[in-house]
Formats: C-alpha cells, sequence, structure tokens
C-alpha cells in the first residue's frame, strides 16, 4: 500500500509540473508577447514620424518664393503680392504680413508658378516705408523681392523696376538680352547683353535686369550649338513692366533644357 501511494504522489507531482509550465507559457502569450507587440508598433509609429519629419523638413528647405509688392496705383491704400514660386515644390500661402500687419490667406502656388495675392488695405502714412512679407504653411517667410515700398508727399516710390530670368538648363553656354523696344531687331549681333556665360554652366541660370522706367521690354535668350549662337525656341519674350498697378519685377522663364 505505501508503494502505490508514493507512485500516485510522484504522479501528482509530474502532472503539477506540467500544469506550471502550461501556465507559465499561458502568461507569456498573453502578456510578454502582446508587450512586444505594442513595443515594435510604437518604434514603427516612432520611425514612421521621423521619416515623415524628414520629408518636411527637406520640402521646408526646397521651398523658393519670390514676392512682389505693389499698390493698386500711385495713391492707393491698397496693395497687391505677386507670388512666384521658382522652387520645385508648391508652396501654400497661409498668411501676408505688411509691416507689424499681417492678414489672412489660402493661396496654392504650383512649382514655376504665379499668382496674385489682395489686395490688402493699409493704413498710409506719409514719409512711411512698408515691407510686405508672405508666410507658407510649412512656415517660411519671404520678403518682398523688390523692397520696401514707400509712401511720401500723397504718393508711392520703390526702390527698382526690373526684370528676373530664369533659363532652365542640364549643361550649356548661353546670352541673355534685355532690350527697351517695342519692335527690336533681331538680324544684328546685339551687344546690350545682361548675362554671358563664363565656360559651361551646368543647372539652371539666374540673372536680373533693372530698368529705368516702366514699358514695354523684350529678352532674348541664345545657346551655343556648335559654333552658333541659336535662339531658345520660346525667345524672344515680351515683357510689359506696368508700376503703380502691376508687379516692379517681372519674371521670365526660358527653357533651354531640349536644345
Amino acid at each position: 500500500m505505501r508503494t502505490t501511494h508514493t507512485t500516485c504522489l510522484r504522479r501528482r507531482r509530474g502532472v503539477s509540473t506540467i500544469l506550471g509550465t502550461l501556465i507559465f507559457i499561458g502568461i507569456l502569450f498573453t502578456a510578454v508577447i502582446p508587450m512586444f507587440l505594442v513595443m515594435k508598433q510604437a518604434d514603427n509609429i516612432y520611425t514612421r514620424n521621423v521619416h515623415e519629419m524628414e520629408i518636411q523638413d527637406q520640402d521646408r528647405a526646397s521651398e523658393a518664393v519670390e514676392a512682389y509688392a505693389y499698390p493698386l496705383n500711385d495713391t492707393s491704400s491698397q496693395l497687391n503680392v505677386r507670388v512666384s514660386n521658382t522652387g520645385v515644390v508648391p508652396v501654400n500661402i497661409v498668411r501676408v504680413w505688411i509691416n507689424d500687419v499681417n492678414y489672412s490667406a489660402s493661396t496654392s502656388v504650383a512649382s514655376q508658378d504665379t499668382e496674385v495675392i489682395g489686395p490688402f488695405m493699409v493704413t498710409l502714412q506719409n514719409g512711411t516705408s512698408y515691407l510686405p512679407t508672405v508666410t507658407t504653411e510649412r512656415g517660411n517667410s519671404f520678403a518682398s523681392s523688390s523692397g520696401t515700398l514707400h509712401f511720401t508727399d500723397g504718393y508711392w516710390f520703390t526702390p527698382s523696376l526690373g526684370i528676373h530670368i530664369l533659363v532652365l538648363n542640364w549643361v550649356g553656354k548661353y546670352k541673355v538680352y534685355v532690350y527697351n523696344t517695342t519692335v527690336p531687331t533681331w538680324n544684328y549681333p546685339p551687344t546690350n547683353t545682361t548675362y554671358v556665360t563664363q565656360g559651361i554652366d551646368f543647372g539652371d541660370i539666374e540673372c536680373s535686369q533693372l530698368v529705368d522706367v516702366e514699358g514695354e521690354y523684350w529678352v532674348k535668350v541664345t545657346k551655343k550649338v556648335g559654333a552658333n549662337w541659336v535662339d531658345l525656341p520660346s525667345s524672344p519674350v515680351p515683357v510689359v513692366i506696368v508700376w503703380p498697378g502691376g508687379s516692379p519685377v517681372i519674371n521670365v522663364i526660358v527653357d533651354g533644357r531640349d536644345t
């Protein structure tokens, strides 16, 4: 009888060990493994957030905006802001500042496109300067590329008028000309060059030409092809500067990549 009792005890102890192991495994599956899954999910969310922030930082750094402010006329208390997106990513203008006064905006500008925002009412004070600034949704701010506007003796004044030229380019040699004439003659070698390639240009080319008066202009861009200088397909480009009532600086984009 003692032998039988001892055998039963050993069997019960064996069963208890198995049950304990099963309970431990159950706790492992119901507590520890879900914890690891939650931690893994948290790591994935963190990694995704870091990646999204890196993309946002890259987009923010890629924004390039040129803003030009101008009054509706030489005595107007309203200003328009002409926004040109010269970058590779679209931008959304959410706010316009004129000195310490801000105005809400919601204007999207595609890459290489231009939009006019306004008009914005300003309080005119004699002898006061006004510096417009635009703010994008990504947090960048761009001051007016035409500089400060001045209101003196009842009239608006701007520091300069000009033409800004962007030549889209991979590699090449270029000459850029600006003519102050309505019907220029193109059958002679012009000498009033705004830009001449020094060596070979890689990447896009930007240059500007200041002008003295409003009026009609032509922008001519030529590219060296073999031994000859040839006009780009969209050149010459007509430009009309009307200020006040229009932007003091006009943007011109010419594509030389396929020539």
